[in-house]
């Protein structure tokens, strides 16, 4: 948190609970780092980790239920395929626009020199930088940044033919062991080509085809985020706002996090003598991120219940199965809690498919 805000923050921990207390004052609010006379506008992000006891991750039951946290960290990085979608358009003139280029260009930094990426650009056309994906050299970056600074804003906004454009670059560009991602950064407002909202969701749908993930960079105060999370969710990602009146790249520091170092891809979650089971297959998996499923334990027999994980490493097969995995009964006390996971992610998934 800026300087003027931390005594805004009081953190206690007690045994395996932890509370986290944000409490500004009407002036801290005015006078931080990129606060307006409205005070703040921001999401208030919470990052912590936690301690996991086997590389299988960390299962907890209660009577015929179960809630599986999968993190595993010590695994090599998989290289990313990455293509930026960046909408030109009339309506991200002046603010969007400058933060689009900063965002675009902080994480062109980030890129290490084993990722390829691709750029373009969109209005009521589509502009390439380069036709296909090039791999992250410092010639190609330094070329694609000099590309990012010049992005003019102008006509009107075809989501649709771009992002499908976006998908059609990764699916062109099949490389073993990798993990291929499409942002996408716009203010969220189609108004050519395809502009109905449903239809345009099911376009992308269709043409990713759950085969990488899309992340949505929403800009602006008037940005439609609603439209941009859904489409992120549909496909395996997440949408972010980026607010005007605050540092852009400090708020996509986070956003970057997530999506900087995937370790694995084609998760599957097994679980022998569990059913009803929420989203058991994951197309990737991020360094700093995890994967929770929840489920049910035919007929509550501990005894014939085995999890298993398996998925590729760059271009090797992996098995998680810990045989010596702590599974924690969690007792009648926290009973109601993970049989609450399991409804929440059940409900949240369908949601999420609509």
């Amino acid at each position: 948190a800026p300087k003027a805000l931390a005594n805004a923050i009081t953190r206690t921990h007690a045994d395996k609970q932890a509370w986290v207390y944000f409490y500004p004052t009407e002036d801290q609010q005015k006078t931080c780092d990129g606060c307006g006379e409205q005070g703040m506008n921001g999401d208030l992000v919470i990052v912590y980790d936690v301690n996991r006891d086997t590389s299988l991750g960390d299962i907890k039951t209660s009577t015929g239920y179960f809630v599986h946290h999968f993190a595993p960290s010590s695994l090599s990085r998989i290289p990313k395929n990455v293509v930026f979608v960046i909408d030109q358009s009339g309506s991200m003139s002046g603010r969007k626009m400058q933060q689009t280029r900063i965002a675009l260009i902080h994480i062109l930094n980030d890129l290490a020199e084993d990722d390829h990426f691709g750029l373009i650009t969109f209005d009521s056309s589509i502009f390439h930088w380069k036709r296909e994906l090039v791999q992250a050299n410092k010639k190609n970056l330094e070329s694609a940044k000099t590309f990012a600074r010049n992005i003019q804003d102008r006509g009107t906004t075809d989501i649709n033919a771009a992002v499908l454009e976006g998908a059609r670059m990764l699916n062109a560009h099949p490389r073993e062991g990798s993990a291929s991602i499409i942002i996408l950064l716009t203010d969220g407002d189609p108004t050519s080509g395809e502009t109905n909202l449903e239809r345009i969701q099911s376009n992308v749908r269709r043409d990713i085809a759950d085969k990488f993930p899309l992340y949505c960079l929403g800009f602006g105060h008037d940005v439609n985020f609603e439209f941009l999370e859904k489409m992120s969710l549909q496909n395996n990602g997440v949408a972010r706002r980026i607010y005007e009146d605050s540092d852009a790249d400090l708020q996509l520091k986070g956003f970057y996090d997530e999506v900087a170092t995937p370790l694995l891809t084609d998760v599957t979650m097994i679980y022998n003598g569990g059913t009803n089971l929420t989203q058991t297959n994951f197309s990737q998996y991020y360094n700093g991120s995890e994967i929770v499923v929840a489920g049910q334990i035919t007929d509550n027999d501990i005894e014939t219940f085995t999890p298993q994980v398996v998925a590729i490493s760059r271009d090797r097969k992996v098995t998680f199965s810990d045989t010596n995995a702590t599974m924690e009964y969690t007792g009648t006390d926290f009973d109601s809690h993970v049989q609450r996971v399991w409804a929440y992610l059940t409900v949240k998934q369908l949601l999420e498919k609509e």
